[in-house]
């Protein structure tokens, strides 16, 4: 027969067993399996898909366009690497081209330009057309 210890004691855990379920909860946790990883993340890529896209900004794709040409011009006149061979190229045709480009897309974007965004843009083409300058005086020493 049981004691009338043991009747309070038969639904609540003994002290071992209070200590073995704190070192389970203390041991990590095994983590997902790959499959079950690759369904989040197809399902966060299912709802991404069900946004609407963001519209078309052409301003943003005329300020994107402008650091391109920009970098381009600073390539061409040999004053950076290419990012991809990172070797030095100096064509001044080409950094002419691309400068005059990147003077083109500023004058279609500053009726949308602010305060210090106007300016940047603004030393941004100084800057480039300064150092054609100098560059395509070294070119013609050169030859």
């Amino acid at each position: 027969m049981p004691s009338p210890q043991d009747a309070n004691t038969e639904g609540s855990p003994s002290p071992e067993e209070e200590d073995s379920a704190a070192a389970a909860e203390s041991q990590p946790q095994p983590e997902q399996p790959e499959a079950q990883a690759d369904q989040t993340a197809a399902d966060q890529e299912a709802a991404a898909a069900e946004e609407p896209p963001m519209p078309l900004d052409v301003y943003a794709v005329l300020r994107i366009s402008i650091a391109q040409l920009a970098g381009t011009a600073w390539q061409m006149m040999g004053l950076q690497p290419d990012p991809f061979t990172k070797e030095i190229h100096k064509d001044i045709p080409q950094a002419r081209i691309a400068i005059d480009a990147t003077e083109a897309l500023i004058e279609k974007l500053k009726p949308h330009l602010q305060g210090q965004e106007a300016r940047d843009y603004q030393t941004l083409l100084t800057d480039l057309r300064l150092n054609f300058v100098k560059q395509s005086e070294g070119a013609e020493k050169q030859e």
